[in-house]
């Protein structure tokens, strides 16, 4: 008796077949749910290392132009130099690496490392291409003397960004006050 009452308990304590494949189908519906929130928790992280690796650049920038008489440094643009041949223009890192940029820093970690990458084609992920930004250009009025000169305001001054918008589709840009913000 004492023995039968024995193997009823362990009956009672152990999962059956159905039991079991019931809590394996409702562990993979719930990864399944769960798989895409993971996956936008990296592409955030990533577009966040990013938007770090410019405020960088935008910090070594700043520390150029103080050493320039409050001017930015003449960094050629990696798909098209924007300077006459035999200017002293340097690419980012060779302009900026005095200032602590590295080369982990010109790498965006959503374009990858791949033959195709910005990074691998030109050894950086960004595109250094001074610009304003929606600021109403005017045309400075000559006076007798000195031409007067038109304020603008750094924080519509891009300097810098991905090559590709991949983002979500959209680009990381540094400005001119520092700050990095997702272009639509």
């Amino acid at each position: 008796m004492e023995r039968n009452s024995l193997l009823l308990r362990r009956r009672r304590l152990a999962f059956t077949l159905v039991e079991m494949l019931v809590v394996l189908g409702i562990i993979g519906l719930l990864a399944g749910l769960a798989f895409p929130a993971f996956s936008r928790a990296i592409q955030s992280a990533q577009s966040t290392k990013c938007a770090s690796n410019l405020r960088t650049i935008g910090v070594a920038v700043s520390q150029a132009a103080s050493d320039n008489d409050n001017q930015y440094p003449e960094i050629s643009q990696m798909s098209s130099s924007p300077y006459p041949t035999g200017s002293a223009a340097k690419d980012l890192y060779d302009t900026l690496n005095a200032y602590g940029v590295t080369s982990n820093d010109l790498e965006c970690p959503t374009d990858g490392k791949g033959p195709g990458s910005a990074y691998a084609l030109y050894g950086s992920s960004y595109e250094w291409n001074p610009a304003f930004d929606d600021e109403v250009t005017v045309t400075p009025i000559l006076f007798a003397s000195p031409t007067v000169q038109i304020p603008v305001n750094s924080s519509r001054v891009h300097l810098c960004y991905d090559f590709n918008p991949i983002h979500n589709g959209r680009p990381n840009y540094l400005y001119g006050d520092g700050h990095v913000k997702a272009h639509q």
